[in-house]
């Protein structure tokens, strides 16, 4: 009976071995980036105040707080900045040229900025290049150009866009 048994298992063993069988499939994983930029302005509005005879009398005044714009690109990026009108809204056309705007502080990331005084136009003017990043901080600061004989008083705004691209 041993016997038997033992012959019954080992046969079982045999069968069970060259029974046994494998097969493999392979598989891919994938996903596609596409080109991704962002940009944020921080604070929205360039406040000049109210201006004063000293601001006339020098003929400029400066604004109050640097604006910051913030890029996140996974491209080399370039940032440009142009004026909404040709002129301010107020009692009088003041040419939107009297609003001139300069790159004050970057980041390392950033491999090119405008870093003197230029007026503000219609056309968009290159502020910045950089290279890819996130949270990539560019500030400018502006000043105005006022004068004694056309600046009616009254209340002037203008609109300008600062414009991100990632060629």
């Amino acid at each position: 009976m041993k016997v038997r048994v033992v012959g019954i298992l080992a046969l079982g063993l045999i069968v069970g071995v060259m029974g046994m069988g494998q097969v493999s499939q392979g598989s891919t994983a994938q996903f596609t980036v596409p080109t991704l930029i962002r940009l944020t302005v921080y604070p929205a509005i360039v406040d000049f105040g109210t201006l004063t005879d000293a601001d006339f009398d020098a003929g400029r005044k400066d604004a109050l707080n640097p604006q910051e714009v913030r890029v996140w690109s996974n491209r080399d990026w370039s940032l440009s900045v142009a004026a909404t009108s040709a002129t301010w809204t107020g009692p009088w056309a003041k040419p939107s040229t009297d609003l001139r705007w300069q790159v004050v502080a970057v980041d390392s990331r950033v491999t090119w900025y405008q870093g003197s005084w230029t007026a503000l136009t219609l056309g968009a003017t290159q502020a910045a290049t950089g290279s890819r990043g996130g949270n990539i901080a560019v500030k400018f600061a502006f000043e105005l150009l006022v004068d004694w004989a056309e600046d009616l008083p009254g209340d002037y705004t203008l609109g300008f866009t600062y414009t991100l691209t990632a060629p």
